[in-house]
């Protein structure tokens, strides 16, 4: 049973919010103690920021193990990756902090780089040259034989179409608007669903007309209006990305990250308290005897944002605010929830299985395959080939069951899936693993028999998935000022500071989490504790 903090208190204690620091005192007087409720991965990294400062830290962990989505399961004897396997190169942040955690050599990039598509009619590899499936040569062979000839010409308008209404747009609406409707104005409705949609609906979980242009693809839009092609635009992008893949990993898998986190955090005495679920905030931020009897100076929340919220408004008034997908589904809103806001969504389910293939070795899908939702006789949403993609993992798994064995994983769960017999994470195991049996041949357009199946386990991800919705980051942004602005009357240092980490407030991974974690860490270092 997990422990539980929420002792109540008569009044709410005030929270200080991340205020600027010309407005507080300029030095730390004394190292913080700071309480950490989240220990994901950017409430780790915030953590050992604060750790190696000198600051005394807490984390609060309402699981059984630390790093969120960032996990490992072991088949076979092989520990792989349960969760998240890699991260985005187009930033130094990433590499970076690896490299002050010692991990700079273990880092490794994929040994294929090539992922296909399924749809309707045809599987394919993914054209060469894109963002989010948007192409930066429209009539290139490899996107010609996803849309055929009509349909590629079609997206070619857009090297001559004006760009006038965008920009007309850009100052009408900004922050709201999506991928979907800019790749359907510019490029067709073809390029959409056949090339955007089987990639945002697999990486974002989101549908390309719910999702923030600028959030899925940062500097896109801006660069769309100045090349006056989104094709062009892409090509810009694509040609100021670092030399190398566009994603790497680590040697093992990423969770080893988690585990170097957690080893430096013990080392230089952070207090983690696993299966600890923070329900009271004022109670944890008054130091009460529940959460250890010492009042922190700052309170890190580094959880989803549903989560988040249900914590901050016991402390902070959230009246007047537009908390669309912000509260926890089914739960209560105050009003503030807008009528028919979308589900914040009902997680994922993975099914990892070894097999016993030779007629895999040639790579037939290459890294794997993102299915289009327009795909009816496939459940899975995508397949990650895991021994194809990893050199560590195929040497692992031939080392532990000899030539021609693989590893795959098959994940279910798309969002906004209401139909009934839509799989994910509250499918039961047996519904799953039948699927992913019938799935794993399809998806590499070859016949794979039962017997073929050595081992499978399932891996469910059932908390909320982050937002990328039109608005989302306005909403976030918000927020954000209506917790510093409840403490702008307080004191420095009288009252303890709350800030708000992770993927619902920075962004979709790595790249976006980790410089927002270390930015708060070094906010709360900034001013006197």
């Amino acid at each position: 049973m997990n422990a539980q903090i929420n002792a109540s208190l008569s009044e709410p204690v005030n929270a200080q919010v991340s205020a600027p620091v010309s407005e507080r005192s300029s030095a730390p007087a004394s190292p913080p103690h700071v309480a950490v409720v989240g220990g994901g991965i950017a409430g780790l990294i915030a953590a050992w920021d604060l750790a190696r400062a000198g600051a005394t830290v807490e984390i609060f962990e309402a699981d059984d193990r630390l790093g969120g989505a960032i996990g490992a399961h072991v088949m076979g004897g092989v520990a792989y990756d349960a969760g998240a396997e890699a991260f985005a190169t187009r930033s130094p942040v990433v590499p970076r902090l690896l490299k002050e955690l010692g991990l700079d050599e273990q880092v490794v990039a994929p040994q294929h780089s090539a992922a296909w598509l399924q749809l309707p009619d045809l599987a394919a590899p993914l054209p060469a040259t894109g963002i989010l499936g948007i192409p930066a040569d429209p009539l290139s062979p490899d996107v010609v034989a996803i849309l055929g000839e009509a349909e590629a010409r079609r997206a070619a308008e857009d090297l001559t179409a004006s760009m006038e209404n965008w920009a007309e747009a850009h100052e009408a609406r900004a922050g709201q608007i999506t991928l979907g409707e800019v790749v359907r104005d510019r490029m067709g409705q073809a390029a959409l669903d056949r090339l955007v949609t089987p990639i945002v609906s697999g990486v974002h979980s989101a549908d390309p007309d719910d999702l923030d242009m600028n959030n899925a693809a940062p500097g896109l839009f801006e660069a769309m209006l100045r090349e006056g092609s989104l094709a062009r635009a892409v090509a810009l992008v694509k040609s100021k990305a670092p030399p190398g893949s566009a994603v790497n990993s680590l040697h093992g898998g990423l969770n080893r990250l988690v585990g170097a986190l957690e080893a430096q955090l013990l080392q230089l005495g952070a207090e983690i308290r696993l299966n600890t679920e923070v329900t009271d905030l004022a109670a944890l931020a008054a130091g009460t005897e529940a959460s250890g009897g010492t009042r922190p100076d700052h309170v890190i929340l580094a959880l989803d944002a549903p989560a988040a919220v249900q914590l901050i408004s016991s402390v902070v008034d959230l009246s007047g605010l537009d908390l669309t997908g912000l509260t926890p589904a089914g739960g209560p809103d105050d009003g503030t929830q807008a009528a028919g806001a979308p589900d914040p969504g009902r997680g994922v389910a993975l099914v990892s299985m070894i097999l016993d293939a030779p007629e895999l070795d040639d790579h037939p899908r290459g890294t794997g395959v993102l299915v289009a939702p327009q795909v009816r006789d496939i459940a899975a949403k995508a397949m990650t080939h895991i021994s194809s993609k990893w050199e560590w993992a195929d040497t692992a798994v031939t080392h532990a069951h000899g030539p021609g064995h693989h590893v795959v994983r098959l994940s279910y769960g798309r969002v906004g899936q209401t139909h009934q017999d839509a799989l994910g994470a509250e499918s039961s195991d047996e519904a799953l693993l039948q699927a992913a049996a019938v799935d794993v041949g399809a998806l590499f357009g070859l016949p794979i028999e039962p017997e073929q199946i050595l081992e499978a386990s399932v891996i469910r991800w059932r908390k909320a998935l982050p937002q990328s919705s039109a608005g989302h980051a306005e909403r976030i942004a918000a927020l954000r000022e209506r917790l510093a602005d409840a403490s702008g009357g307080a004191a420095a240092g009288e009252q303890p500071g709350l800030h708000m980490i992770g993927a619902w407030f920075a962004g979709t991974g790595l790249a976006r989490v980790v410089p927002d974690a270390r930015a708060a860490a070094a906010a709360i270092l900034s001013v006197r504790s």
